[in-house]
Parts: structure tokens; C-alpha cells; sequence
């Protein structure tokens, strides 16, 4: 007997079997007839108008922001570059002096010098610790500072009997001293008498049982120089220059801090580096003498300064009151602003009891115009932000010496 399918029959057409077919059929019948959506040309104009205020907002705002960084930038930019630049004026002015200021009747005294039987050009005129050249019509000032070299120590050597005399054969070889103290083989020497007759440079041989011997050659030590004789036990020094510290800082017209100063060459050559820069964006640099009172013409008070001035010393006792320097330093921005942003040269605040020549009242106290340098006409120092930095600077070397 065979087998039965038991399995219900589904009749043709039913509701299963129809409704895919009829969706089918229906979707192939109105396919012609589904209406397409989608954006008209005034929404696409509207929406790229929308988007395009966005943008410029957008970058508006990033613009601000980012001008608002470089002009923080740039004013932390000038905050260092005048830190450094007055830090670096402070160590070197501090010690002005240094060698030759604790021998006071040295100081003025006019520095005459032979090198290869020449003066050697550009040598400072005179000894003294600082020298202010002011510069015209408030353009920036040059400093130029002397002091020893020495890093031991250098101390000035009196010079005893029978002293040097350069028209004795055997006198004009040596200079006798008390002692050696500091003295070394090749270091520069400046024979002193008093500030009034010329102190002479020349340059260390060898030392001896208290005695300083100079051999003639062609180089410091000419033929019968130092020509002036230094045998007054009561008179005559040496002071110890080592290689002779001497630098003069100025201020570039294009904004720099610069400086220049003498170097010996190997064989003691003397020369000068030129300008070499030390920091941009220093625009103006003014200094000025703080000078004591003397008390009868002759003894100088330590202090306090009661006098802030330019006028340069021209006598031994005049350079004994300068004890100290007083400057101020100008730094500008790199930032060049679109709008003008300093419509007046910036001003110096230096108190209302200040004895500084030229400060006007301000308030209630007493300023300094610093003059930014332009070119005549030029607006464009207005576009720049400027920061003034300044500070007493106390000559240690000539306290000391009082």
C-alpha cells in the first residue's frame, strides 16, 4: 500500500500566493507615476548665503583671536628683550671701575698708549670708570664702560725707590713695587703719577723679587715707553688692566642693542669687534650721571646722589662724585598693529622729588620723554607698543674708593 501525502494543498490564489504579486504588479504599474523631491534654486541660495555668513564669522573670529595672540606674543617678545638688555648694562656698569677706582687720583687721567710706535686707535681717551656720550636731540645714548679684566684679583702697586726712569739705561727696564700682588706675565699695566699728567700703557714681561720688568719690542713696550718718569714713592702707581675690559653699548637705528670692545689678538695685537648685536627691538637707551657734592672743593661726599645729569666730568674731582648711572631702556613690539596704538613717545617716570635734568611735571610727579626714532614724517612708530624699563645702577667700585 503505498504512501499518502498528508500535507495540506494550498489552492492557487489564495490570499499567500496573491498579495506579493498584486504589490508587485502594482509598484511595475505606477512607476511612471512617483513624483521625484529635492532643494529650488532659492533654498540652494538661501542656504549658501547662511553658510557663507558662517564662514565669515567663523573666520572673523579667528582672526581676532589670532591677532590678540601674536599682540600678547610680541609684548612678552619686548618684556624680555628689555629685561635682558638692562641685566645685561647692570652687570657690566657694576663693575666700572674695577682695578683702577680704590687708586682715586688715577681717575680722569689721560691714557696715552704705543703699539708698534703708534697710539692704538680707538683706545679711550681717558681713565675713568663709565662714560655717557649723549646723543643728539633725545637719539639714544652710548655707554662705555672701563674696569680690569682680572678674575683673580687686581689691585693697584705702589711704585718705590729708585723708580723708573726711562732715560736711564737700567732704571728705564723695571718698575720697582712694594709688592707683586695679582700681577701676571702679559697683562696690560698703566703707570700712574696723578690725574693730571698722562697715565701710560704698557705691557707686563715677566715679574721679579718685587718688581715689574717691561722688555722692549715691537709690540706694547716701544723703545724707551713709557716715556714719563714714575719714581715718586709718594706719586707713582701701577694698576693692574688684565687684557682691559672696555665696551661701549649703543643702540642701532634699526632697534638693536649692539655693543663694541677691544680684544687682544694672540700675538696682543689690540683691535675692536665692531658692532656685534646682542637684542632687536631696543629702540632708545638714555642714561645719566647720579653725582655727589663735594664738601669744600675736595672731599666727596658717598652719598646720597642728589644730582642726575649728562654733563661729563672734566676734572679728577668732578669724576669722584659720579657713584652712580641711572638708565632707562625703551623695547618695542614686533607686532605691527593695523590701527595706531601709541600716539605719544612713551614717558619715563622718575618720581616727583627727582633731580633729573629735563623731567617735566607729569601728574603727580616728574617724566622723562623718551623719543622713539622715525624717519621724518613716518607714522609708522604709532602702529608699535613700547614698554619702558629703567634703574639705578650704583658704581660699586667708586663707593668702595671713598
Amino acid at each position: 500500500m503505498g504512501l499518502i501525502n498528508m500535507s495540506p494543498v494550498r489552492p492557487y490564489g489564495s490570499a499567500h500566493d496573491r498579495w506579493p504579486r498584486a504589490l508587485q504588479a502594482h509598484l511595475q504599474g505606477s512607476a511612471g507615476s512617483i513624483q521625484q523631491g529635492g532643494f529650488t534654486l532659492i533654498e540652494l541660495m538661501i542656504g549658501l548665503v547662511v553658510g557663507l555668513v558662517s564662514t565669515l564669522a567663523i573666520t572673523q573670529i579667528l582672526l581676532t583671536s589670532e591677532g590678540q595672540k601674536r599682540t600678547t606674543t610680541s609684548g612678552s617678545d619686548a618684556q624680555v628683550s628689555g629685561v635682558l638688555a638692562m641685566d645685561t648694562l647692570r652687570n657690566t656698569i657694576q663693575i666700572a671701575g674695577y682695578g683702577f677706582a680704590s687708586l682715586p687720583k688715577s681717575i680722569g687721567c689721560p691714557l696715552e698708549t704705543k703699539f708698534k710706535g703708534a697710539a692704538v686707535a680707538g683706545f679711550a681717551a681717558n681713565l675713568v670708570p663709565v662714560l655717557i656720550t649723549d646723543g643728539a636731540d633725545s637719539a639714544p645714548d652710548s655707554i662705555r664702560v672701563l674696569a680690569s679684566s682680572k678674575t683673580s684679583f687686581s689691585v693697584p702697586l705702589t711704585v718705590i725707590d729708585p723708580g723708573y726712569v726711562p732715560a736711564d739705561a737700567t732704571l728705564g727696564r723695571a718698575f720697582p713695587v712694594v709688592a707683586a700682588s695679582g700681577a701676571a706675565a702679559n697683562d696690560l699695566m698703566v703707570a700712574v703719577n696723578d690725574a693730571s699728567s698722562n697715565c701710560q700703557v704698557f705691557q707686563l714681561s715677566s715679574i721679579g723679587t718685587n718688581v715689574l720688568n717691561r722688555t722692549d719690542d715691537a709690540k706694547w713696550n716701544t723703545a724707551g715707553f713709557p716715556s714719563n718718569a714714575f719714581n715718586t714713592p709718594s706719586n707713582s702707581a701701577i694698576i693692574n688692566m688684565g687684557e682691559f675690559s672696555d665696551v661701549t653699548y649703543t643702540v642701532s637705528d634699526a632697534g638693536t642693542l649692539q655693543f663694541n670692545r677691544l680684544v687682544l689678538g694672540a700675538d696682543f695685537t689690540p683691535s675692536y669687534t665692531g658692532i656685534v648685536s646682542l637684542y632687536s627691538n631696543i629702540v632708545n637707551m638714555q642714561a645719566y650721571y647720579g653725582k655727589a657734592s663735594a664738601i669744600n672743593g675736595t672731599t666727596v661726599l658717598t652719598g646720597p646722589v642728589n644730582a642726575w645729569n649728562t654733563t661729563q666730568p672734566t676734572t679728577n674731582l668732578l669724576w669722584l662724585q659720579v657713584l652712580a648711572l641711572r638708565i632707562a631702556v625703551v623695547s618695542r613690539s614686533d607686532q605691527y598693529e593695523k590701527e595706531v596704538v601709541t600716539t605719544t613717545d612713551p614717558l619715563w617716570d622718575v618720581g616727583a622729588n627727582s633731580a633729573i635734568d629735563g623731567a617735566a611735571a607729569c601728574g603727580t610727579s616728574k617724566c622723562v620723554t623718551l623719543k622713539i626714532p622715525r624717519t621724518d614724517g613716518s607714522t609708522d612708530w604709532q602702529h608699535y607698543r613700547y614698554k619702558v624699563f629703567d634703574s639705578i645702577i650704583p658704581l660699586r667700585n667708586m663707593l668702595w674708593s671713598q
